[in-house]
């Protein structure tokens, strides 16, 4: 039986963590994912976080009807404010969340999903001060990486590895996540530091 290739979209703005972008692209694609860096504002060059300028391989109009098997969410206080900013984006998320349709958000960008009110009864992380550790919306952990149901958060960018790799066994298998940990060479300490929570998502 032919597997289809997960499609994963990660929204791209001016501001962005650079890390967190890179690195989940990367490891998504050593997966053998197709990870599309969908421009916000276009298909234009985007200036991240720290200087770094990112191409766009299309723009998030262009890109954001067509099916996706995770919407993932990078942070960057500067360009969580640009998500926050995008109407058709914020309706996509409500969607998926309303949906149970994959999400990851990683550092500042879980902040976006509390705005909305998306994060009721879930477990969440996010970069420390972003998220209310009080809240009697939703639970506050610092794990470097939370999986609950299908929505998955994590730190920043010192997490971000993980992250993807914890991304990578929900799209592919535990097995596919180790083949790609390992030929990353982390030190052993590392290596599938954080348990696989749910098994392959599907296509929404």
């Amino acid at each position: 039986m032919e597997i289809s290739t997960p499609q994963v979209v990660i929204p791209l703005a001016a501001g962005c963590e650079e890390m967190e972008v890179v690195i989940c692209a990367d490891i998504l694609r050593r997966a053998g994912a197709e990870v599309s860096l969908a421009g916000i504002d276009g298909d234009a060059a985007v200036t991240a976080s720290r200087g770094v300028v990112l191409l766009p391989d299309c723009s998030w109009e262009a890109r954001r009807q067509a099916p996706m098997d995770l919407l993932l969410l990078p942070g960057g206080a500067g360009g969580v404010e640009r998500l926050r900013q995008c109407s058709s984006l914020l309706a996509l998320l409500r969607e998926r969340m309303r949906n149970a349709a994959p999400v990851a958000a990683i550092c500042a960008a879980p902040s976006l999903l509390a705005g909305q009110g998306l994060l009721a009864g879930k477990r969440v992380t996010g970069y420390p001060g972003t998220l209310d550790a009080a809240s009697a919306e939703y639970r506050y952990c610092s794990d470097p990486v939370v999986v609950d149901g299908s929505l998955t958060t994590s730190r920043g960018p010192g997490t971000a590895i993980d992250f993807a790799l914890q991304l990578v066994a929900q799209l592919f298998t535990a097995e596919r996540r180790a083949e790609v940990e390992k030929a990353l060479q982390r030190p052993a300490v590392y290596l599938s530091s954080f348990p696989v929570d749910n098994g392959p998502v599907q296509s929404n």
